[in-house]
């Protein structure tokens, strides 16, 4: 226990000297009916109690100004639900009917998503983080509707969009530990390095790997930036499934159509290996089972706030000394007239 105003409790000085002059008769005595008749047996007792409870609840009384509180502790507030992060192409072969098609179905999910953490990042020649992960559905629906093809570049960079996705679920975990730019090296290479390695290892013993899921929006080709394929790989021994809601690329994609076709079917092999699946976004049935395989990835605790405060006490001295100073008040001018 700690007190916001200790130095209120020097009055507990005067108070002791008080004390001391009662027990010894060095004070000066006042109109009262303390001596008004005798006495005797259980009622005596009483009346001699009047004194030390009116000084405890001076004392009480002291300590309750002192404002009593408790030592500093951590309070959550939490609920039951998913972090997902929505990682949306926005390169010039999104332009047309792509986007478009892209940000009504990701409208859709937002609203069906309320008790769900989602946050939206793009990804063109370079990628970009729109909105954290939040509950605030208008927010994020307002941040989708600046969504435009080429707002991050022309070209199709999937791996950095992928990766930005996965770092906006841990950016409260990163610390000065970890940093963005040694971790996506660490990861462009043939297999995951010891950096890389001890990032997972750090995040498996603080136990923030659950619950956790990235959906890429796009047409699947990529054409520039570290592969699909190893950010993938991080997620997969991370245990975070991504899932893909593919749309039709337009004409002008600067690969050529059998690299872009090898390119898609690449993407979709690494994505099921992370556990999840790849979809259709013409599709009508297709994009229904999107929304039907996204609810079925159980909830768990979401943190939403974590806050460090202190408790009042001071209701509880303070009734205590009003309780005795009562009861004092009582017996000095009620009790003694009890035959």
């Amino acid at each position: 226990m700690v007190f916001a105003n200790p130095w209120l409790l020097l009055l507990l000085i005067p108070l002791g000297f008080l004390c001391i002059f009662w027990r010894e008769r060095k004070f000066v005595g006042y109109s009262s009916l303390f001596h008004v008749g005798e006495t005797h047996g259980f009622k005596r007792f009483v009346v001699r109690l009047f004194k030390p409870m009116f000084f405890v609840s001076i004392f009480f009384l002291i300590v309750a100004i002192a404002r009593p509180q408790t030592r500093y502790y951590t309070e959550e507030t939490a609920l039951k639900g998913r972090e997902i992060s929505l990682s949306i192409d926005t390169s010039f072969s999104m332009t047309g009917t792509a986007i478009e098609t892209i940000k009504r179905i990701v409208g859709d999910f937002i609203k069906k998503r309320p008790n769900d953490l989602i946050g939206i990042t793009i990804f063109g020649t370079d990628a970009a983080l729109i909105v954290m992960p939040t509950m605030e559905t208008q927010l994020l629906e307002k941040s989708l509707e600046r969504i435009q093809a080429s707002q991050a570049g022309y070209q199709t960079s999937i791996g950095e969009g992928l990766f930005t996705s996965l770092m906006t679920l841990f950016e409260k975990e990163m610390g000065k530990k970890f940093t963005i730019k040694e971790l996506r090296n660490s990861i462009n290479k043939e297999h995951l390095a010891d950096y890389a390695i001890s990032f997972v290892k750090e995040m498996e013993k603080r136990d923030v790997l659950k619950n956790k899921l990235i959906i890429l929006f796009t047409d699947g080709i990529y054409n520039i930036g570290i592969s699909p394929g190893r950010s993938l790989r991080l997620m997969k021994r991370m245990g975070i499934k991504a899932y893909v809601v593919a749309v039709k690329a337009s004409d002008v994609t600067g690969v050529d159509p059998e690299v872009a076709a090898q390119h898609i079917m690449e993407l979709q092999k690494a994505v099921e290996s992370t556990g999840g699946k790849y979809f259709h976004a013409e599709n009508f049935e297709e994009v229904a089972k999107f929304y039907d395989e996204i609810d079925k990835i159980e909830k768990d605790k979401i943190v939403i706030e974590t806050v460090s405060k202190k408790r009042d006490l001071l209701v509880y001295p303070t009734l205590a000394g009003l309780f005795l100073l009562i009861v004092s008040v009582f017996i000095e001018n009620f009790w003694v007239r009890i035959p």
